[in-house]
């Protein structure tokens, strides 16, 4: 599509979306408490378990959420000024009722209901920004899960304040989900529908109608090998979790969940466990990041759904393993369109953990850091694989007027992406290939990688060249092309460079020690940063790039990953290069 019809279609929709927020205020203000529940008929089982550190945090008046760190001038939450859209949705979805709830003393009790009366009073008639389907669905989840811990010692009064909010935030909601943007957004306000209808008496004649809608979005938004278009593997975790959520809360109702909504979930968690490091944490590919500790390990569990998808591609990506090593290789195009609004120029990068310490490791998704380091992070050098020309292997758009509609999409992405693996006695061996430099510089990045069966070494071999007469010509036109293939060290791996300045020795935090060898290029130990979006800022680490130049068509360079035997000793530098 052109640029020209792009700015159209953003035009159209900057339009659409204005004419649906009116739309949205409207139901919004002219909502009513209809049917109001007098208590609860079932009591949902907290599944949307917060942190205990947060809930601490919170109660000392020190809010964290969407990667701000804030004081507020009052105990309320509502008293702070919001940085970010994100902070926003987090708070006004009452994502902190989580984190009071795993607190669970009176004192958070206390908070908790003192911030949702005070919600109430200042935004419950339909102002504010947290009148949105999702957010409002997200909002009576929460509720409805910590109703024993929200409403206890909580007296008349204030308890039907609860309650007539609850049944305006229903009436709007019941009118608005259809509004709401298919996918996650939409699967939100269904989910407060579901709990709501499984908690009061007066909504149990929705939930049929409910349950169909959400096996409904269940089938557009995951396909049949669970899948989305956007390859983000924290996004599908997100999305399982609210699924394993409903599932189970009907499933306790003793109310049967929709058939695909079960395809569903055994068709994702295989995909997930494809994509999971050594250390239980997801791999961190286009605008996904590993995700809040422990959780792909409890919702895994809470559904109760085995398999796996060994020796094949899940979203994507190729997951090797042998002994303690896990290895995971993005071998597919990147999204595309609107889907990759968020994606990464990440094509034949990977990801590596010891046991369970990540060492090579992505630099991250930076969104929660803002737009500079979203920029950055999505580059083709923020990731363990081949640059070449200091260029990225798919063009990320610039911001404008399309991308801040439509997100900065990717753009020129790699049309072939090849793969081809296979297994013997003497390890796993992977073949990867794509095309996203053959219209700059005229070359193929082709990726060998060798997974030995003891887990003992990981052995590499990047080849840029020409295939063809026309990719020949390109060359020629570009000149001596440099090229360089970067591996991104985690911030607990120190890095030395040997004494001889051939090598870089790696030192995990269990004492485990690695070597990194190669040939054909220069050796060089760089600064790199770490995107966690668990921490206020970034982290500094290292990353080891080897460089080297296209000379008569071709390039490579050879690379090994060897664990050191214990008790052998490697020369080191004496000027230590540790983070």
């Amino acid at each position: 599509m052109s640029r020209f019809l792009w700015k159209i279609r953003a035009a159209l929709y900057r339009l659409d979306r204005a004419n649906s927020a009116m739309w949205n205020r409207l139901r919004a203000r002219g909502a009513r408490p209809r049917k109001v529940p007098e208590t609860f008929a079932h009591y949902p089982e907290p599944r949307s378990l917060g942190s205990f550190d947060t809930g601490q945090e919170l109660k000392e008046g020190i809010f964290y959420y969407a990667g701000e760190r804030l004081a507020a001038p009052t105990r309320s939450i509502w008293s702070v000024t919001s940085p970010a859209p994100e902070f926003t949705a987090e708070t006004h979805g009452f994502n902190w009722l989580d984190d009071l709830a795993a607190v669970g003393d009176a004192e958070s009790c206390a908070l908790a209901q003192a911030w949702v009366l005070d919600w109430i009073r200042r935004y419950g008639t339909g102002k504010g920004p947290g009148w949105t389907a999702t957010l409002t669905g997200r909002r009576i989840l929460r509720i409805c899960s910590h109703a024993r811990f929200l409403l206890h010692n909580l007296d008349a009064t204030a308890r039907r304040q609860i309650f007539s909010s609850l049944a305006r935030q229903l009436n709007y909601l019941g009118k608005s989900w259809k509004h709401e943007a298919t996918g996650r957004q939409r699967i939100e306000a269904l989910a407060g529908l579901v709990y709501a209808g499984v908690s009061f008496a007066e909504r149990r004649a929705t939930l049929d109608r409910i349950n169909a809608a959400i096996g409904q979005e269940c089938s557009r938004s995951v396909d049949a090998r669970g899948e989305i278009p956007t390859r983000n593997p924290e996004e599908l975790m997100e999305l399982f979790t609210l699924f394993v959520w409903v599932y189970r809360t009907l499933e306790d109702a003793g109310i049967a969940p929709d058939p695909r909504l079960v395809a569903a979930l055994e068709h994702i968690a295989p995909t997930l466990r494809a994509l999971r490091l050594g250390d239980g944490t997801l791999t961190r590919f286009h605008g996904g990041g590993r995700g809040r500790e422990g959780r792909l390990d409890q919702v895994l569990s809470d559904s109760r759904i085995r398999g796996s998808r060994a020796g094949e591609l899940a979203m994507g990506f190729e997951r090797m393993t042998a002994a303690r090593i896990t290895l995971i290789v993005d071998c597919a195009k990147p999204p595309v369109l609107s889907a990759s609004a968020h994606g990464h120029a990440s094509t034949l990068a990977f990801e590596m953990s010891s046991s369970r310490q990540p060492v090579i490791v992505n630099c991250g998704a930076g969104r929660a850091f803002g737009e500079e380091w979203e920029h950055v992070s999505r580059a083709t050098g923020a990731h363990n694989t081949v640059v070449v020309g200091n260029r990225s292997s798919s063009i990320i758009d610039k911001p404008g007027f399309v991308s801040e509609t439509f997100g900065e999409r990717l753009l020129k992405t790699p049309q072939t992406v090849t793969r081809a693996r296979s297994t013997d006695r003497q390890g796993t061996w992977l073949l990867t290939s794509h095309d996203g430099y053959a219209d700059s510089f005229g070359v193929i990045h082709q990726r060998r990688l060798f997974l030995g069966p003891d887990g003992k070494e990981l052995r590499g071999q990047d080849t840029v060249e020409a295939r063809t007469d026309a990719q020949r010509t390109i060359v020629d036109r570009a000149g001596t092309t440099p090229f360089e293939a970067r591996f991104h060290l985690h911030p607990d791996v120190r890095a030395q460079m040997t004494e001889d300045e051939k090598a870089i020795a790696l030192l995990l935090p269990n004492k485990e020690m690695w070597v990194f060898r190669h040939e054909g290029g220069e050796l060089a130990l760089e600064n790199s940063v770490y995107l966690d979006q668990w921490r206020l800022k970034p982290r500094a680490t290292k990353q080891i790039v080897v460089s080297s130049r296209v000379v008569e068509y071709a390039g490579q360079i050879t690379w090994i990953f060897k664990r050191v035997k214990d008790g052998e000793r490697i020369p080191v530098a004496k000027r230590e290069s540790s983070t």
